[in-house]
C-alpha cells in the first residue's frame, strides 16, 4: 500500500472513535515517533522513560478530573446529612 492509502485508512478509521480510543491512537503515534527518533538505539530504558512521561500526563489529567469531581465535596455531602 502507498503512504497516501495508509494515511486515508487511518483517517477513515479514527473518524468516529470515542475520545478514549482517540487517546490510545495518539499514544501509539507518540510511541512510534519516539521509537523513530531514537532509531535503533530505542531500547527498554527509552520505552520506560516514554511510558513514564505518558503516565505522568495521564495522572495529571485524572487528578484534574478528580479535583473537579470532588470540588466542594464536604459542603455538598455533610456528614450529618449522610447519617440521617
Amino acid at each position: 500500500m502507498t503512504s497516501v492509502t495508509l494515511k486515508q485508512i487511518i483517517q477513515n478509521g479514527i473518524h468516529d472513535l470515542p475520545k478514549d480510543s482517540l487517546q490510545e491512537v495518539a499514544n501509539f503515534v507518540l510511541f512510534v515517533r519516539a521509537r523513530l527518533k531514537q532509531g535503533k538505539s530505542f531500547n527498554e530504558q527509552a520505552l520506560a522513560a516514554f511510558l513514564a512521561q505518558e503516565l505522568q500526563a495521564l495522572s495529571a489529567t485524572e487528578t484534574s478530573h478528580l479535583e473537579q469531581e470532588f470540588e466542594n465535596y464536604q459542603n455538598r455531602y455533610r456528614l450529618e446529612q449522610v447519617r440521617n
